[in-house]
């Protein structure tokens, strides 16, 4: 059995990791251009300021692909519409009260 994960899967960890790669470097160069404007050099203004739309547009990205990674997490983990069952608190919920009915009637065991 191999572990490989759905074609879907492994596209949205390949976009996260570019994402993060490409944000990492959008920060180091902003840094970079930071230290030009402060030096007052020609052109580092508008440079800097057609720096800052990328990283307008790569935050607005890394937004998206982070609420399709909560998603697949959600998916994961039996979440859906906000909600995940949990069978065996339902089960002991569910024993608790017929217990208690066994009890409170008098009867031996209620079918089930």
């Amino acid at each position: 059995m191999t572990d490989k994960k759905p074609p879907d899967e492994a596209g949205l960890d390949a976009e996260i990791e570019q994402v993060r790669r490409t944000m990492t470097y959008l920060t180091e160069l902003l840094a970079l251009m930071e230290d030009e404007v402060m030096e007052g050099e020609p052109g580092a203004i508008k440079e800097a300021a057609k720096l800052l739309g990328e990283i307008r547009n790569w935050s607005k990205l890394a937004m998206e692909t982070e609420a399709r990674f909560e998603e697949r997490e959600k998916r994961r983990e039996g979440v859906a519409n906000g909600y995940a069952l949990d069978l065996e608190e339902a089960r002991a919920t569910i024993g608790c009260r017929m217990a208690r009915l066994r009890r409170c009637c008098g009867a031996g065991r209620v079918p089930g």
